[in-house]
């Protein structure tokens, strides 16, 4: 079994459109773990209608916002399958998505989890593509964070392992990276998908979730990481993450836009 584990914060216009998606996928052995963060815009409501409907569906409320890796937490807790696959309550899951996933990590038991390629998508269209390498090393890491988090399937053994999410203040908007340095600390390892098997919610010109605070938890993940998988050299990139909260926003996007593991329709096709 996998079980899907879904934060939801504020998500009511979008959370059942995510959860059908993996409720209506080719891979059928699923539970979907839907967690209410304390929502105030009737998130919480929608989720028990979910669960109503469908008894793959197992409804968490934590009652106030706590955060979302203390709802990541929770909803591994509650878990039952021998697989965790993430999902965030405003992206899209392809139908065969879990089903490659599983077919590729039942395969290739060397890796410890492994992630896909996804369409960047607002407003219901898609304006671009992200792709990282199939198979990042401990080098890469120190570099950036090379896998998409919403697309992760991961043996659940080895998530436990760790400990699971580290909950702390340094790892707000962070939390993913600091996970990807601790599983590669202890060697467990992750592949990238080339396929896009996942549409990505993400406004192409909103850098909201990058504030100076953000910036400099990315800061302190990474060096903490760099140092626990013996990378020093990344110590130098660590610093990017401050010259970031100095850079201007139109630079941001149009820097981020030309990175390698993006593709933008729009400037292929030069409409931008």
């Amino acid at each position: 079994m996998i079980s899907v584990i879904c934060p939801a914060y504020n998500n009511a216009k979008t959370v059942r459109r995510a959860a059908e998606s993996i409720l209506c996928g080719t891979y059928r052995d699923i539970e979907l773990i839907l967690v209410d963060d304390g929502s105030t815009d009737g998130t919480a409501e929608e989720i028990a209608r979910i669960a109503a409907e469908d008894g793959r569906v197992v409804a968490l409320f934590n009652g106030e916002n706590r955060g979302i890796v203390y709802s990541l937490n929770r909803a591994i807790a509650a878990a039952r399958g021998e697989y965790i696959a993430r999902m965030d309550a405003d992206d899209f899951s392809h139908p065969d998505r879990l089903e490659k996933q599983l077919a590729f990590l039942e395969g290739h038991p060397e890796y410890a989890f492994c992630a896909s390629a996804a369409r960047l998508c607002h407003d219901g269209k898609a304006y671009g593509e992200r792709r990282y390498k199939p198979a990042p090393t401990k080098g890469d890491l120190a570099k950036y964070c090379p896998f998409i988090h919403p697309t992760l399937l991961i043996r659940r053994p080895v998530i436990e392992k760790i400990g699971g999410y580290n909950d702390k203040k340094y790892t707000i908007r962070c939390e993913d990276y600091d996970l990807y340095f601790r599983l590669y600390k202890k060697d467990f390892f992750g592949y990238n998908i080339q396929e896009a098997l996942l549409d990505y919610s993400e406004s192409p010109c909103d850098n909201s979730k990058h504030t100076p605070k953000t910036r400099f938890n990315e800061f302190i993940v990474r060096m903490r990481g760099c140092a626990a998988i013996g990378r020093p050299l990344g110590f130098f990139t660590a610093f990017k993450c401050l010259i970031l909260i100095f850079t201007p926003k139109w630079l941001y996007f149009k820097l981020k836009n030309a990175r390698s593991e993006n593709n933008i329709y729009e400037q292929k096709d030069g409409k931008a």
